[in-house]
């Protein structure tokens, strides 16, 4: 009676194990699927729309500092390297490196382009003119960049601030304040002012020509 007893529990055991089994597999079968369904929006994270946006990014950004960077080698007398920053259209940075010189443009289009101008040279009038500290290096004086409807040179920095706009509209035909707000820093014991202020207007023109604006 014992022995019957203990070979039932066993055959029951048994069962009860397979069935088991039988679920686990099914749980496991189903776990699979759901892994699958997951995992197919990841894979197409990148949508060729986004792929085609960056190449569009790409190719703008290798136009514009490519440009910026012929006009500043011609205007130095000697060969420069490109790296771009940030290829972005309303924050585009890009670097150019030669023996001893380094220029630092970067370009932001949009609707307050010449907001942007102004705010800076106001800020740079006040904190350094008459009624401030009265650096006549640091005040912005009138500059000549080709494109751009106002530009200035600040000495202290050998920086060109300029924008294609103005309040009534950009060179290009984009409405009041939309265009581009470029500067252009060159720094470097190959570049003393003179050669930093013709480089700097140099990248900045070839900037605008290969920069049109909006629409905004």
């Amino acid at each position: 009676m014992v022995l019957l007893v203990v070979s039932r529990e066993v055959r029951s055991g048994s069962g009860v194990v397979r069935a088991l089994v039988v679920l686990l597999a099914g749980s496991a079968l189903l776990a699979g699927c759901g892994g699958s369904s997951t995992s197919a929006p990841r894979a197409h994270a990148s949508s060729p729309h986004a792929s085609s946006t960056q190449a569009s990014s790409d190719a703008f950004a290798d136009r514009v500092c490519g440009s910026a960077r012929q006009a500043a080698a011609k205007a130095f007398g000697s060969p420069l390297s490109e790296r771009i920053v940030s290829p972005a259209a309303a924050d585009l940075q890009c670097v150019l490196t030669g023996r001893q010189v380094e220029v630092t443009l970067e370009s932001q289009a949009g609707p307050r382009a010449y907001t942007e101008f102004d705010t800076e040279i106001s800020h740079q009038s006040q904190v350094f003119g008459n009624g401030g500290v009265n650096n006549p290096a640091q005040q912005p004086v009138l500059a000549t960049v080709p494109g751009s409807q106002a530009a200035v040179w600040i000495a202290a920095q050998k920086m060109v601030v300029a924008t294609d706009s103005s309040p009534t509209g950009s060179a290009a035909g984009a409405p009041g304040g939309a265009g581009a707000y470029v500067t252009v820093i060159v720094t470097g014991r190959a570049a003393p002012a003179k050669i930093a202020l013709r480089v700097a207007e140099a990248a900045a023109g070839a900037t605008f020509a290969a920069h049109p604006d909006g629409p905004w």
